[in-house]
């Protein structure tokens, strides 16, 4: 609402306009006519109630997770506002003196400078401003454009006048503060402190002040970055006027002459730490914030921890330098919480700044070929909706199917190491990544349902209707998959992976904080359970991989490595209950890599980073769901739910039942034919 004027207001509008014209030389006649300039002139006049209310154009800044290290900040114009209190007393003072050094007396405009000017211009012939007050240089920037008229002039003078009236001289000051350009995409006292001298206003002291205050009436003349002396000039003038109206003593004016001398500017450039992680901050935000408010100043905390990225980032580069020799010249790496969706770590390329491989390229965003880590979806939905479990068989032995884009018009798959194992149990299969099992089981389970469950567990992308898809036929993006595997670590709860913390507009108001993670259960907990346990059953894989992919110390963790046919990625995705990681190395331009599997490329950067992260922490197990119970039949462990029958292979036999991590019988079940294994498919 529009404020009431004060009692006197009015004149002094009337007397402003009047001076202007009597400044300027008119006759008597029009100087008679002063009331109907007047309603001229602030006829559509903007409401000045509106000054303190209006957005200004601010720096969001970008954070990591303890809110001390800024890895970002992007803007219209640099501006972080700041309060009159957090500018220092030596700044204000050198502010009025390079301004208006009758601020504190004058009621918007000053008659002695409007006088100035008018001389000023007249000697020149030209309008070039000049004389006017903060009141006066606040109102045009805020309300008036650049037009040099008198008719313009005049607005301001009545605006400054308005201003005056409705708000006090300090609130005055600090819009002004936070307003003017210093040069150098500086706008405002706070960034221009930051940007020439490294520090906050609140810190400046007479000599950084002076200089800075010399900078408004000419920004790019005075740049102290090029221009150094015609800085020291002007500061030069600012000190003589604050000595000569006692806003400076002699001794203090002789000391930031000298301080001066000897200063180093600052050239401002943008900081970027982490930056594939920053930019996609920085997507994320003007995906999801109204550029209204993105504008106006954000302070971002997001769930970047910096050590661990940083020691992510030296795994990522050490790995692929020793991998040179065989063709590879780009790594990336994602660490998640699956706990809360936090994205804890982001390494988009071997380096952000190498143009010879494109490393401003994220990989962790763009589209790759899965490889064997989109085998657990396929497991996944196998026993969800065929109640399958790990102990059941499946036939690994040579088919062969239709496929008209062949050459020979047949699709006939092989295994990674080249050979058949015959009847083998899904742990097996699954935990070796043997090729034909997992092509028999979509077969059995349906394209479309395994589909269905990898986009249920976070993968975004399109993945064909094709067989070989469990093979990794589709594109996917290292960031979905990481999350996805979060599922299985999070007992089937999806939670969708974050950047951010917590953020606060440029008042501090909480806009947004990311509270307890609420997941959505999107897969039954003892299905994840039971990816999770053949996952991390290392002597399951040891017939394929060895212990490559073991961690130091007997620490519990699951991982499945994925690679590309024609060894274009290699990857390896895994993950604690609190932790889940996915690492791929392989080239920018997806040239093929000389022979670099996921267990020997990607596997080892997982292996090292999951080492050294976990290196000092306790020992987690993945916990099992209610009602899930391990089976050992025939010599093959099995998890199942409590009270059902598990196959155990060909024949008869008895079995007995354990409950999940206590290692000890809960009863002997008597001997029973086993049922027919489920499932046994056999070779098409």
């Amino acid at each position: 609402m529009h404020r009431p004027q004060p009692r006197g207001y009015r004149f002094l509008v009337i007397l402003a306009v009047a001076a202007v014209f009597s400044i300027v030389g008119c006759t008597a006649a029009v100087v008679g006519g002063v009331g109907t300039a007047y309603a001229y002139v602030t006829k559509g006049l903007p409401n000045p109630s509106d000054l303190a209310t209006r957005p200004l154009a601010q720096v969001t800044q970008i954070y990591d997770r303890t809110g001390q290290v800024l890895l970002y900040e992007f803007y219209e114009e640099r501006r972080i506002y700041v309060p009159l209190r957090d500018i220092s007393e030596p700044m204000i003072r050198a502010t009025l003196a390079a301004e208006d050094v009758n601020f504190r007396q004058h009621k918007g405009f000053d008659i002695q400078g409007l006088a100035r000017a008018f001389l000023r211009n007249t000697r020149t012939g030209t309008i070039q401003g000049g004389g006017s007050t903060i009141t006066q240089q606040l109102v045009k920037r805020t309300f008036l454009s650049d037009e040099q008229s008198y008719v313009r002039k005049l607005r301001e003078l009545v605006l400054a006048v308005q201003v005056e009236t409705l708000y006090p001289k300090d609130q005055i000051l600090e819009l002004y503060l936070n307003q003017v350009y210093y040069g150098n995409q500086a706008y405002g006292v706070e960034a221009a402190a930051l940007s020439y001298f490294g520090k906050h206003a609140r810190d400046l002291n007479l000599a950084e002040a002076s200089v800075l205050a010399g900078l408004v009436q000419l920004p790019a003349q005075y740049d102290p970055v090029i221009n150094p002396q015609a800085a020291l000039r002007r500061q030069g003038e600012v000190l003589d006027v604050m000595e000569r109206y006692d806003l400076a003593t002699a001794e203090e004016v002789e000391e930031a002459r000298t301080q001066a001398a000897s200063f180093t500017y600052r050239q401002q450039e943008t900081q970027i730490r982490s930056p594939h992680f920053a930019f996609f901050v920085k997507e994320q935000l003007q995906q999801r914030v109204n550029p209204e408010v993105l504008r106006s100043g954000l302070k971002v905390i997001t769930t970047l921890d910096v050590e661990m990225q940083d020691r992510a980032q030296d795994i990522v580069r050490r790995r692929v330098n020793e991998l040179r020799p065989q063709r590879v010249n780009n790594g990336s790496l994602v660490a998640i919480n699956p706990k809360s969706g936090e994205i804890l770590t982001m390494v988009g390329s071997y380096d952000y700044y190498n143009k010879a491989i494109d490393g401003q390229v994220n990989v962790a965003t763009a589209t790759r070929q899965p490889g064997s880590s989109f085998k657990p979806f396929t497991y996944a939905a196998a026993f969800a909706t065929k109640k399958w479990s790990p102990a059941s068989t499946v036939t690994d032995l040579p088919i062969s199917r239709p496929d008209l884009t062949s050459r020979t018009g047949r699709y006939v798959p092989v295994n990674y190491d080249g050979k058949f194992h015959g009847t083998v149990t899904l742990r097996s299969a699954l935990a070796n990544s043997y090729n034909i099992p997992a092509l028999l089981v979509q077969e059995a389970v349906g394209t479309k349902e395994i589909i269905r469950t990898a986009r249920t567990l976070g993968v975004t992308t399109e993945l064909p209707e094709v067989a070989s898809l469990t093979l990794g036929a589709g594109v996917v993006r290292l960031l979905d998959m990481t999350s996805a595997y979060g599922v299985f670590a999070n007992n089937g709860q999806r939670i969708e992976p974050t950047p951010f913390l917590k953020i606060t507009d440029s008042t501090g108001r909480v806009v947004y904080e990311l509270k307890e993670a609420r997941g959505e259960q999107v897969l039954q907990p003892e299905v994840a359970y039971q990816i999770a346990d053949i996952l991390a059953d290392n002597s399951a894989r040891r017939p394929m991989f060895g212990n490559v992919l073991d961690l130091a110390g007997g620490r519990t963790a699951a991982v499945k490595t994925g690679t590309t046919n024609d060894y274009k990625d290699s990857l390896t995705i895994g993950f604690t209950p609190s932790l889940v990681v996915g690492t791929w190395v392989g080239n920018t331009d997806n040239s093929a890599m000389l022979q670099v599997a996921g267990s020997l490329g990607a596997g080892y950067v997982w292996k090292e980073f999951m080492d050294s992260t976990l290196k000092g922490q306790p020992n987690e197990t993945f916990v099992p769901p209610p009602g899930a119970v391990r089976v050992r039949t025939c010599g093959i462990v099995d998890i199942v739910l409590a009270g059902t029958s598990p196959g155990c292979g060909i024949g008869t036999g008895s079995y007995t039942v354990t409950r999940v991590g206590t290692g000890a019988p809960a009863r002997a079940l008597p001997a029973r034919p086993a049922p027919r294994p489920t499932p046994v498919l056999p070779p098409g």
